[in-house]
C-alpha cells in the first residue's frame, strides 16, 4: 500500500520548485500545477470520506457481498481541486506578456493585451464550475431526466456566446460523396450549428453518466479520452501555424489537470471502490470534454472518440424513451458462488447422500433386531424410527462439516507464508498508517471474496413494453446483442437490462467486476486506436 501522504509530502516541494524554475514556460507549469493538484486530490478524497458520510451523502455498493457503505459525491472534490488549480494557472498563461510589456507604457493599451484567449479561458471555466454545481444539485436532490437534459445546455451558453462573438465559423466541408448532390464542397449552417454544438454539450455530459454502475468505469473511460485528445494536441502543437497551435495549447491547459485529478479519484474509486464519484464527476467530464470540442475545434474528432457512449446511447435507446420498462438502476447484477472447489462440492453432496443411505438401513437393521429378539408381532413404533433416521442425518451433515473445515486448513496450510526475516524488515519499515490499514483490509476482504462474486447482466421484465419496444428487442435478439425471456408458450416476458456493461455480459459470460471494467476500458483504447486511424489515414477518402 502506498503511503500517500508521504509521497505527496516529498513530491510537492520539488514541483513547487519546478514551477519557478520554468515559469517563463506556461505548458511546464500547467504540467506541474496539474501534478500538484493530483496529489491534492490523492489526499483529499480520503480525508473528506467521513465528513460527505455525516452530511448523507453515502450510499450501498451493491456490487458486493457484504454491500459495504460509501461516501457518494466525490467527484466534487476533484472538480473543486481542478477549478482552483486552473484559477491559479491564469496568469502563468500570460507571463511572457505581463514580462515584456511596462504596464506604464502606450503599449500596454487593452488591444495588446489578448483578452479573447482570456475570455475563451474564462468562459470555459464558467462552464465547467456551473455545470459541477448542477451535478452536485442532482446528486443531492436527484432530479427527472428532463431537467438532465435541459442543464447542460444552460451551462454551455458562456462557451456558445464566446465562440460567436470570437470565431463564429458555423460552416461544414461536405464530404465528397454528398458534394454532387448538394453541388458545393462548403456549406454554412448558420444558426443549426450552434445546436448542433450545444446538443454536443448535452450528450456528452449524458454519455459518461449513462455509461456508469461498476466501480471504476466512470472515472476509467474519461481518462482514456482526455489522453488521447492530449495525445493528438502533443502530436499536432507544433504545426507551424500559430491560430492551431494555439488552440492545442488552450486544451492541453484544460486537459493535463483534469488527467491529474481524474488519476487520483481513480484510485479511490477503482475495485474495491473506497468511493463513489457520483454525477458531479460524470457532468464535470462531459463537460470538459465539450468545452474542448468546442472551443478547440475538434468537433468531429471528439465525436469517434465517443463511439462506445454512442453505441451505449443508441443500444439503450429502448429504455430512455420509455419503450421498455426502465428500471432505477441498470446495474449489472451480482451473485454468488460456493467458495469450495468444485471437486469438494461434489464430494460434499457424496457424503451426504452416502448418509442419508446409511440412516435408512441403520433403521431397517434396528427394525429387524427389534422383531428377531422380542420376538414382536408388528415393527416398532413410527417416531422411533423417525427419530433414529434423524440422528443418522444429523452425524452424516456433522461429518460433512468436518471434511470441509479439515479441507479448508488443508489448503490454507498450504499457502506459503511469510519468513520471519521478511516480517521483522517490514515492521522495521514503519508502521502504516491507519487509513493505509483500513483500505489494505478492505483490499484484503475483497479480493477474498473476489472468487466468489461474479457479474450477470440484470433484467427487466417486458410487461407494459410498447409494440415498438417488442420489435426492437426480438431484433436485438436475432443480431444476438440481447439475453430474451420467454415463457412456455413462447412469449417474450423478460430482457436484459439495455447496457454496454450488461451486452458485455451476455457476449463474454459472467465476469467479476474488475474484469468488466477491465473490458469497458480496453474496449475505449481500442476505439481511440481506431478513431485516430480513421481521422488522420483515411479521412482524405471523404475529405480532400
Amino acid at each position: 500500500m502506498i503511503n500517500y501522504k508521504r509521497v505527496t509530502a516529498g513530491l510537492s516541494p520539488v514541483l513547487l520548485a519546478l514551477v519557478w524554475q520554468f515559469r517563463d514556460e506556461p505548458l511546464a507549469v500547467c504540467t506541474c500545477v496539474s501534478a500538484l493538484a493530483g496529489l491534492a486530490t490523492w489526499c483529499l478524497v480520503p480525508a473528506t470520506i467521513s465528513t460527505f458520510k455525516r452530511v448523507g451523502l453515502s450510499g450501498a455498493d451493491l456490487s458486493k457481498p457484504s454491500q459495504p457503505v460509501l461516501a457518494e459525491s466525490m467527484g466534487m472534490v476533484a472538480a473543486t481541486v481542478y477549478l482552483i488549480a486552473t484559477f491559479l494557472f491564469i496568469p502563468a498563461q500570460f507571463r511572457n506578456w505581463w514580462a515584456t510589456q511596462d504596464s506604464g507604457s502606450y503599449e500596454h493599451g487593452s488591444y495588446k493585451f489578448p483578452f479573447d484567449r482570456l475570455g475563451e479561458y474564462l468562459s470555459a471555466l464558467l462552464s465547467l464550475q456551473s455545470m459541477v454545481f448542477l451535478g452536485f444539485a442532482d446528486d443531492v436532490f436527484d432530479l427527472r431526466w428532463r431537467f438532465k437534459l435541459l442543464l447542460p445546455t444552460i451551462a454551455s451558453i458562456p462557451v456558445l456566446i464566446v465562440y460567436y462573438v470570437g470565431y463564429g465559423v458555423t460552416h461544414v466541408v461536405v464530404p465528397v460523396f454528398m458534394r454532387p448532390w448538394l453541388g458545393t464542397h462548403i456549406v454554412d449552417l448558420g444558426t443549426l450549428y450552434y445546436v448542433y454544438i450545444g446538443l454536443m454539450a448535452v450528450f456528452c455530459t449524458n454519455a459518461i453518466n449513462i455509461l456508469a454502475g461498476i466501480n471504476g468505469v466512470e472515472v476509467g473511460q474519461s481518462i482514456v479520452i482526455a489522453l488521447s485528445i492530449i495525445a493528438k494536441d502533443i502530436a499536432n502543437v507544433n504545426n507551424g501555424n500559430t491560430e492551431a497551435e494555439y488552440q492545442h495549447l488552450f486544451t492541453l491547459y484544460l486537459l493535463l489537470p483534469f488527467v491529474a485529478v481524474s488519476c487520483a479519484l481513480y484510485y479511490w474509486n477503482v475495485y474495491p471502490a473506497r468511493v463513489f464519484v457520483g454525477d458531479t464527476y460524470c457532468y464535470f467530464a462531459g463537460m470538459t470534454f465539450a468545452v474542448c470540442g468546442i472551443l478547440g475545434h475538434f468537433s468531429k474528432t471528439l465525436l469517434l472518440l465517443f463511439v462506445p457512449q454512442i453505441l451505449n446511447f443508441l443500444y439503450s435507446a429502448p429504455q430512455i424513451f420509455g419503450l421498455v420498462p426502465c428500471p432505477r438502476h441498470r446495474l449489472p447484477r451480482m451473485v454468488m458462488e460456493s467458495p469450495l472447489p468444485r471437486a469438494l462440492v461434489a464430494r460434499l453432496q457424496q457424503e451426504i447422500e452416502s448418509d442419508n443411505s446409511a440412516g435408512s438401513d441403520t433403521g431397517s437393521d434396528t427394525v429387524a433386531t427389534y422383531a428377531a429378539n422380542d420376538n414382536a408381532d408388528s415393527p416398532p413404533d413410527d417416531n422411533q424410527q423417525s427419530q433414529e433416521n434423524l440422528s443418522g442425518r444429523i452425524d452424516g451433515i456433522r461429518r460433512t462439516i468436518s471434511i470441509a473445515m479439515m479441507s479448508f486448513a488443508k489448503a490454507k496450510s498450504l499457502k506459503p507464508k511469510k519468513s520471519t526475516a521478511a516480517s521483522s524488515s517490514s515492521q522495521l519499515a514503519g508502521r502504516r498508517s491507519r487509513s493505509s490499514s483500513n483500505r489494505a483490509g478492505a483490499n484484503g476482504s475483497a479480493h477474498a471474496s473476489h472468487h466468489s462474486a461474479y457479474m450477470v447482466p440484470s433484467r427487466t421484465t417486458l410487461e407494459g413494453a410498447t409494440p415498438l419496444g417488442l420489435s426492437i428487442v426480438r431484433l436485438y435478439e436475432l443480431v444476438g446483442i440481447a439475453d430474451v425471456e420467454r415463457d412456455e408458450h413462447g412469449t417474450m416476458v423478460g430482457v436484459n437490462n439495455l447496457t454496454l456493461l450488461n451486452l458485455v455480459l451476455v457476449r463474454s459470460g459472467k465476469l467479476t467486476e474488475s474484469q468488466l471494467n477491465n473490458r469497458i476500458l480496453m474496449l475505449q483504447v481500442a476505439n481511440s486506436v481506431l478513431a485516430f486511424i480513421i481521422r488522420y489515414r483515411l479521412s482524405h477518402l471523404f475529405y480532400f
